[in-house]
């Protein structure tokens, strides 16, 4: 069974869902580079903490890990990963919310032929609670976007560069993920975590030296910073562990239910609307991930 690596996707899903809904407003407050900076460098620091209480100690004894293919796939990992997050945010603040993270996480769409290509062998069921997981994921996305009116509100160029933006982020995310399952191989997954994490925030630092700004939180945002850094490093973390199962690809499909749980805290906390379709694909996204979690 595949539980182990659909499990982790989950708990990843479930993370990131409450990350989002976290940056909306932290990405405004601060911005999208300086909100990520502190991703990078709090969650580095949780992750180093957490292995300290453990025990753990960082194991560099496999001859591949300072070779050229381990650091470069931590580096593409990292990379892919810092140019999603970019690519996603700057789609949510320049065009409409209701399409940027629904086409985002559609992400398995590129990394399931990448990892089939590097592989993996998924079955007919397989096949079909991923399906269904992707659709329910694509019907939310469908109902959202109908029912906000959204299309009066932007003109056609906004849409395509929103649409433009959110599919290259979808390839990025894909990329660091199936990149970061390679690296899992050689560093397991804390210390690939911990590997692209520390390129995150070298990239972080980078961009705000070259800009010759100074990144500036106010301490009442703290709270909310720390809050995302955690949840998005947890996040990342529960796909790293599932990646590291077998069928480990299930994490990722898995994982692009975030949308889903974005939906629902709007629902809960924002109070918006959630009509009938939405809980249609909600259903769908729920079934498949039980579907994949339980088939042979």
């Amino acid at each position: 069974m595949s539980g182990g690596s659909v499990l982790w996707g989950a708990s990843a899903a479930i993370s990131w869902g409450f990350a989002d809904y976290i940056a909306r407003f932290t990405g405004r407050s601060v911005g999208v580079a300086a909100s990520f900076l502190a991703v990078s460098v709090v969650g580095l620091g949780a992750l180093l903490l957490f292995m300290w209480l453990r025990g753990d100690v960082m194991l560099w004894h496999n001859p591949d890990a300072f070779g050229l293919s381990g650091l470069g796939l931590l580096a593409a990992s990292g990379v892919a990963t810092a140019s999603a997050t970019i690519l996603l945010y700057e789609a949510l603040a320049k065009g409409p919310v209701s399409l940027a993270s629904p086409v985002v996480s559609s992400y398995p769409a590129f990394a399931l032929p990448i990892s089939i290509a590097l592989g993996a062998r998924p079955q007919g069921m397989h096949w079909l609670a991923m399906l269904a997981t992707m659709a329910g994921i694509w019907l939310v996305a469908y109902a959202v976007s109908s029912s906000d009116g959204w299309r009066g509100q932007y003109d056609r160029a906004v849409i395509r560069r929103s649409i433009l933006l959110s599919l290259a982020g979808a390839l990025c995310f894909a990329l660091a993920l199936v990149s970061a399952g390679e690296a899992i191989k050689i560093y397991g997954p804390w210390q690939a975590m911990i590997g692209v994490r520390i390129i995150g925030g070298i990239l972080f630092t980078l961009w705000f030296l070259m800009r010759r700004e100074v990144p500036r939180f106010h301490p009442r945002l703290w709270p909310m910073l720390i809050a995302l850094s955690l949840l998005d490093t947890m996040g990342y973390l529960g796909v790293y562990l599932g990646l590291g199962y077998i069928n480990g690809e299930f994490a990722i499909v898995a994982s692009s239910a975030y949308a889903v749980v974005t939906v629902l805290l709007a629902r809960i906390f924002l109070k918006e609307p959630v009509n009938l379709l939405q809980w249609g694909g909600v259903t769908l996204v729920v079934g498949g991930i039980a579907l994949l979690a339980t088939v042979e």
